[in-house]
């Protein structure tokens, strides 16, 4: 049986310095980059960003000399409840998958959920990951264990039908996070009813919360929903209501030019899952240039370790930008900055976060600091190698909201 050692997140909250920062990539407004600058933090927020910043009595210092400091990587779509499937099942397409994890899944209580739930946050953490969007069974539970592990998270339980949105509205009215929030999750729209995404959308309205779906993840899907409804699936949803502002969209592989532009015209969001999409033989590639034509928001995502199968977001980024130069013949459709943004300011905007994706004056204190020695010297383009170059394990140090939980690669 596997042993997990649970560990959570106890650094200090008070005054830090992350002094001598070789590279400060900002992920501001200008997209600047600092060099040999200090970042300070008071509490939970981004005090000053200057040179030369004094240390305070007691404050945590931690030295940047070689180091690239930047903001927290934020994982827009993941199941750590399913974490213990690494590997069970990774040969399959989406559906003989799924029918393969259903009695694996059945038999995951409570417990190995609470533990599946720290192991993969401890493995999001150690790989630069600040804010994750988890959804699962036992929401509970999980929002526990981020709320114990001080981990930045929106939390989600999955509608299906009647009894289960109730299970998911007794979660969210009970909510009561400092650092965790909630999130109505429909399970897709093959599993979900009219209905159900109707009250799904007027609960998120009512509460001002986020709304999450699975749409456009096979073509088997596509083909089903419109013989069912007449309708492409992307349409359903807006005929439902279930388009909106609050509105996240995963995977959208299977969808149209004219899908987009409705997605684009409610400013409803989407999360990009492309490791995950190529490992279940998804087909299709979703159409990301021309939802950046359109200025939709997208965000990037690991999906589970069931299949992915590990929770690297920096792999997550280079996948993205490889996937969509091959699929278009043209090394220019997707730059580097695009897929960071993804991966940070556009990630928090994905899950309706104001005060993370950025180092600002002002911001929340969620940063991490990469190891330069290793694999990113030398620095010809500094976006550039943490798209193509850098990987999870480059991650030195870790800190969300204003607690240092990763120091020289290990957990405090």
């Amino acid at each position: 049986m596997l042993s997990i050692t649970i560990k959570y997140l106890t650094g200090n909250a008070g005054y830090m310095l992350l002094k001598n920062c070789r590279y400060i990539l900002t992920q501001d407004k200008g997209r600047r980059i600092f060099e040999n600058r200090d970042v300070q933090t008071e509490g939970n927020t981004i005090a000053k960003i200057a040179k030369g910043i004094s240390a305070q009595r007691g404050e945590e210092i931690i030295d940047c000399t070689r180091k690239i400091v930047m903001p927290g990587l934020v994982n827009t779509h993941t199941h750590l409840g399913m974490h213990s499937l690494r590997g069970k099942s990774d040969d399959k397409e989406l559906f003989e998958w799924l029918k393969e994890l259903e009695g694996e899944e059945r038999e995951t209580g409570a417990k190995k959920v609470r533990e599946n739930t720290i192991a993969g946050m401890r493995e999001a953490v150690r790989f630069g990951t600040t804010t994750i969007y988890d959804s699962y069974k036992y929401p509970q539970e999980r929002a526990e264990e981020f709320e114990k592990g001080k981990v930045r998270a929106v939390v989600s339980s999955t509608v299906y039908d009647e009894k289960t949105l109730q299970h998911s509205k007794a979660f969210l009215n009970g909510l009561n996070g400092k650092i965790v929030r909630g999130a109505i999750a429909a399970n897709s729209v093959y599993n979900c009813d009219e209905k159900i995404l109707q009250q799904v959308a007027d609960y998120s309205n009512e509460k001002g919360i986020l709304r999450r779906i699975h749409v456009g993840e096979t073509r088997k899907e596509r083909f089903e929903i419109l013989k069912k409804s007449g309708k492409l699936a992307i349409e359903y949803l807006e005929s439902a209501g279930f388009l909106g502002e609050n509105c996240l969209l995963v995977h959208c592989i299977w969808i149209t030019k004219g899908e987009i532009a409705k997605i684009a015209m409610h400013k409803a969001k989407v999360s990009h899952n492309p490791v995950s999409n190529m490992k279940l033989a998804s087909g299709g590639v979703m159409p990301l240039p021309e939802m950046h034509a359109q200025k939709v928001v997208v965000g990037l995502g690991t999906d589970s370790v069931a299949s992915n199968n590990n929770l690297d977001m920096f792999e997550e980024m280079k996948m993205c930008a490889l996937l969509h130069r091959h699929h278009k013949w043209d090394p220019a459709i997707l730059g580097s900055q695009q897929v960071l943004d993804m991966a940070t300011i556009n990630g928090a905007k994905c899950l309706g976060i104001e005060g993370i994706g950025s180092i600002e004056e002002g911001k929340k204190a969620d940063i991490i600091a990469l190891n330069m020695d290793e694999n990113l010297l030398p620095v010809n383009d500094l976006v550039s190698n943490i798209v193509f170059a850098a990987q999870g394990l480059n991650v030195n140090d870790v800190v969300i909201d204003g607690k240092q939980a990763l120091k020289d690669r290990e957990f405090i």
